[in-house]
């Protein structure tokens, strides 16, 4: 798909981008960071995400206009977490979509765009876990978890390591 604008409140396009992209293809790379949040949590009720959600926002600071339009089509569908059913969400599944998403904006856009919505997806997966290190430990929302779960993270950081072949 040639556009794939995102929608602001005033119903005009927030950001315009002009992308080779099927529509699925740029579905995914909208989805995916909801799903990367959810898989980073675990799915776990206890957890709280708005680490994520801002991570996911702070993503309007980017330097790659790509993220930035993924941003804003994010927040205009208006969709949150819980639309996302945890229970169906696959750590192995949202990794391969990450490292699928990191090849075809590497092939399509060029790999500086790839590094940065990769680097992106990784902050929105390590944000959760930012508060209260300790030794052996995190702490996302006030739940200890042990460091071993810090796995997922480090996987997003391997699809986008493989798929700009680094």
């Amino acid at each position: 798909m040639p556009s794939q604008p995102a929608s602001g409140p005033s119903g005009r396009p927030a950001v315009a981008l002009d992308l080779p992209l099927r529509r699925r293809e740029w579905d995914l790379l909208v989805r995916l960071p909801r799903t990367v949040l959810v898989a980073a949590c675990a799915g776990d009720d206890r957890v709280d995400a708005v680490a994520g959600v801002e991570a996911i926002a702070a993503g309007q600071r980017s330097r790659a206009l790509l993220v930035r339009g993924v941003v804003a089509a994010i927040f205009a569908e208006q969709l949150t977490d819980n639309d996302i059913d945890a229970e169906a969400v696959s750590p192995a599944t949202v990794l391969a979509d990450c490292g699928y998403a990191a090849r075809l904006l590497a092939e399509r856009l060029g790999s500086d765009i790839a590094l940065a919505y990769g680097e992106w997806l990784i902050d929105i997966a390590s944000s959760v876990g930012r508060t209260a290190w300790q030794a052996g430990r995190i702490r996302l929302g006030g739940v200890e978890v042990p460091l071993a779960e810090r796995r997922f993270v480090n996987g997003i950081a391997r699809e986008l390591a493989r798929a700009l072949h680094r």
